[in-house]
């Protein structure tokens, strides 16, 4: 017998098997289905000729052909190996032919039936807002939609009802600036474009909810996209920034439970940081710190809003620079941009006389060397036993 011969024989039994389970509709398991009758078995010889390219493009043929191959061996990846196509294409088509029979297999919409990705209506919306104030994650809010509400919504979705609740911008957004010294001046580059970053978002040039863009962050910073990149994934270890798969990156939208970690951070690293500063600091810098206290106070008394919020941020990295080490301050500047973002999602703050009085009460205990007394305001100040709303 020729090798020819021989090599025709298996594909034309091969070819016979698919062609007689089509036409039996038989099969078991997860892809029982309608039978398929005199028609659709012409097609499927047609498939199983040796012309026919199993690895085409998505023909009611070729769909036909899959769902035959898979009825016949039961084997999902191998079926998907051989045609070239994804579990998830096969699974498509199969809950089509098992709804519709073989004629399902002609239809042009290749897009599911359903998409959570969607909009929200105003039912939705509501119940977003409420699963928020119970201190949800985006991706618990969406876990509870499905769960008590029966609805399945797309991240984003919620992303994008969640940010029209957000106060409008205080000020036109700043154009980038050059990141502080501290863990900036020792760092990596991509550290120094990570701090950059975290302070343009800290002061609200990029806002809770808002997409980050390799592109938009390369061009505003001059920086290469895997520096871009790489300061993304350092931002999102902090927790400052989201990482989505097929998404991207997006700033951070954090709960409520978050953010009191941020500041339980705070707590801790600013003790050090004050321990540091009572062991440095000379006159000069009492001096420099009484000066910010005065800035602070004449922001408050012209109603600059703006620039008030941004001297109640600074007075904290200011403080960690005087400690001397640029590491201290480099986790300072990152914990403090998280903190801030509390501010840029209520648009609120409590008295801001209250900020300031503790500022000026931390300076005057430094000043004279009461160290625990220092850290006592401070440990107050954010949030660790007393209602004035930190920053």
């Amino acid at each position: 017998m020729k090798p020819s011969a021989t090599k025709a024989q298996p594909a034309a039994r091969s070819r016979a098997r698919i062609s007689s389970a089509a036409r039996q509709g038989g099969g078991h398991g997860p892809m029982v289905g309608p039978a398929a009758g005199p028609r659709q078995a012409r097609a499927i010889d047609a498939v199983a000729s040796p012309r026919f390219d199993m690895r085409m493009s998505s023909t009611p043929k070729a769909r036909l052909a899959w769902i035959a191959a898979y009825e016949q061996g039961q084997d999902a990846a191998a079926v998907c190996a051989r045609f070239g196509i994804s579990p998830a294409t096969l699974r498509k088509w199969w809950n089509r032919y098992r709804e519709g029979g073989a004629g399902a297999l002609a239809d042009r919409d290749r897009a599911p039936r359903t998409s959570p990705t969607r909009k929200a209506g105003a039912a939705e919306a509501e119940a977003i807002r409420g699963l928020r104030a119970r201190g949800l994650s985006l991706s618990g809010i969406r876990a509870a939609l499905l769960a008590e509400h029966a609805t399945e919504l797309s991240i984003p979705t919620i992303r994008r009802v969640l940010a029209r609740e957000l106060p409008a911008p205080v000020a036109p957004r700043p154009r980038p600036t050059q990141p502080r010294a501290g863990i900036v001046s020792a760092g990596t580059l991509e550290e120094e474009l990570s701090a950059a970053i975290a302070e343009a978002i800290g002061r609200g040039r990029y806002r809770p909810g808002d997409k980050l863009t390799e592109e938009g962050l390369a061009r505003d910073f001059g920086a290469g996209r895997t520096r871009v990149r790489e300061a993304l994934r350092s931002l999102a270890h902090l927790g400052l920034v989201t990482l989505e798969r097929h998404r991207g990156a997006s700033v951070a939208f954090p709960s409520e439970a978050d953010l009191a970690r941020a500041y339980e951070a705070r707590r801790t690293i600013e003790a050090g940081v004050l321990e540091q500063v009572a062991r440095r600091c000379d006159h000069a810098g009492i001096a420099t710190l009484r000066a910010h206290i005065a800035r602070q106070e004449d922001a408050l008394a012209t109603g600059n809003r703006l620039r008030f919020v941004q001297l109640l941020t600074d007075f904290h990295l200011v403080l960690g620079g005087l400690a001397g080490n640029p590491f201290l301050l480099g986790f300072l500047e990152r914990l403090v941009a998280v903190t801030s973002l509390s501010f840029l999602i209520k648009g609120q703050m409590g008295d801001p006389h209250c900020a300031v009085a503790d500022h000026a009460g931390i300076v005057e205990a430094l000043a004279e060397g009461r160290l625990a007394e220092a850290r006592a305001l401070m440990d107050a100040h954010l949030g660790g036993g007393r209602v004035c709303e930190p920053v």
